[in-house]
């Protein structure tokens, strides 16, 4: 998980968006907003799925539903 433009307590939002929607795994904390320019996202939520080699799954499910639906079509074996 990336999150961007948290700019007062970002570390605190995070980690009370992973709790409240019980996100588990490692956060990336984008205080400069250069990795979400990188990937050319302009608007908030936003949320960008990648696999642990790095490589960009999906962009802009933004939904918890959403985020589910394109979690377990990535991690289920043939969708």
């Amino acid at each position: 998980m990336i999150n961007v433009w948290e700019h007062a307590n970002a570390r605190d939002e995070a980690r009370q968006f992973c709790e409240v929607h019980n996100i588990q795994g490692p956060v990336l904390l984008d205080l400069t907003g250069e990795y979400i320019d990188r990937l050319g996202v302009r608007g908030v939520p936003n949320n960008i799925v990648v696999n642990k080699k790095g490589i960009v799954q999906a962009v802009g499910t933004t939904t918890p539903d959403e985020i589910r639906a394109t979690l377990t079509k990535l991690l289920l074996p043939f969708g």
